[in-house]
């Protein structure tokens, strides 16, 4: 006699000559046959009729994902998905940082539809890219961060590589940090983004938080930014918004700037940037920021 157990999900069973038993009920086979149990907890008993071989073949419904849990819900997202079923006329989207028309949809900027003309016009091929991205877009991307001057690209000291949009590009950062600097510590600002967290989590990466953000005068904390900073181990990595903190709005003067990165140079650390809004970063006053502001504290940490 053998005996298996079934799971919920429909059993097989090949029987040559045999008589299945489930519960209280038999069935009687003549020949090759296939013998489909319903979904239900329990026995499943084959008896041998004299010499006969019985075979027997259990399908389960314990699947290889079954410990997968799900990831939690988007918290900006689901202010969107409240903002589509919110009835009132008065209603504004502070979800997603996109711009919208008056009407409030997605608004392509002037640029944006010049550019893809200027593509379109272009006949472009479609060609499969270099593993490491369009040379012409990474060029212009070191010169327009760091200057076309910079002693750091004259001397072939930038390696770019191009990346999916900001979480790609990120989570390509954090495995190349897991790879060759397995162990050392990321800082982040708090608060932060909060997908940062995540991405080196993933990746393996472990992190620390550094003070940035300052309640009571709704401002910069630079003074315990400097200290964690400067507390932080020798070769720590410190990840740094380029521009328009995310999500505070608030950032480094270039005076603050110019120190941040005689500290980091002077403890050996790493800067690791995330420019999420080059040159689109406007002051809490509305008024526009110039190009060689937003990217001064990039040339203060490539110089020399």
């Amino acid at each position: 006699m053998v005996t298996a157990m079934a799971s919920s999900a429909a059993s097989a069973a090949l029987v040559i000559g045999q008589e299945v038993i489930r519960g209280n009920a038999a069935q009687k086979f003549s020949g090759l046959r296939i013998a489909a149990f319903p979904q239900k907890n329990g026995n499943i008993t084959l008896c041998s009729q004299g010499k006969s071989r019985a075979v027997m073949s259990v399908a389960t419904d314990v699947s290889r994902f079954e410990s997968v849990s799900m990831a939690p819900a988007d918290p900006i997202l689901g202010v969107s998905e409240a903002f589509k079923k919110d009835n009132s006329d008065k209603k504004l989207n502070l979800g997603v940082g996109a711009y919208r028309t008056e009407e409030l949809q997605p608004y392509v900027l002037e640029v944006v539809k010049k550019a893809e003309k200027k593509m379109l016009e272009g006949g472009d091929n479609k060609e499969y890219l270099p593993i490491e991205g369009l040379a012409a877009f990474n060029k212009v991307t070191a010169e327009l961060l760091l200057g076309a001057d910079n002693a750091a690209i004259k001397e072939n000291r930038v390696a770019t590589v191009q990346g999916l949009s900001g979480t790609g590009s990120l989570r390509l950062g954090a495995a190349f940090l897991q790879r060759y600097f397995p162990g050392t510590t990321v800082y982040i600002s708090s608060p932060t983004w909060g997908n940062h967290k995540n991405i080196f989590n993933d990746a393996g990466v472990p992190w620390k938080e550094y003070r940035y953000f300052d309640p009571k005068t709704v401002g910069l904390d630079f003074e315990g930014m400097i200290e964690d900073i400067q507390n932080a181990p020798e070769g720590s990595i410190i990840l740094l918004h380029g521009c328009a903190h995310n999500p505070t709005g608030i950032d480094p003067t270039p005076e603050q700037w110019e120190k941040i990165a005689d500290l980091i140079q002077s403890k050996n650390h790493m800067a690791f940037f995330d420019v999420a809004y080059q040159q689109e970063s406007w002051s809490l006053c509305g008024a526009r920021r110039s190009h060689q502001r937003d990217c001064v504290i990039f040339r203060c940490c490539c110089q020399g």
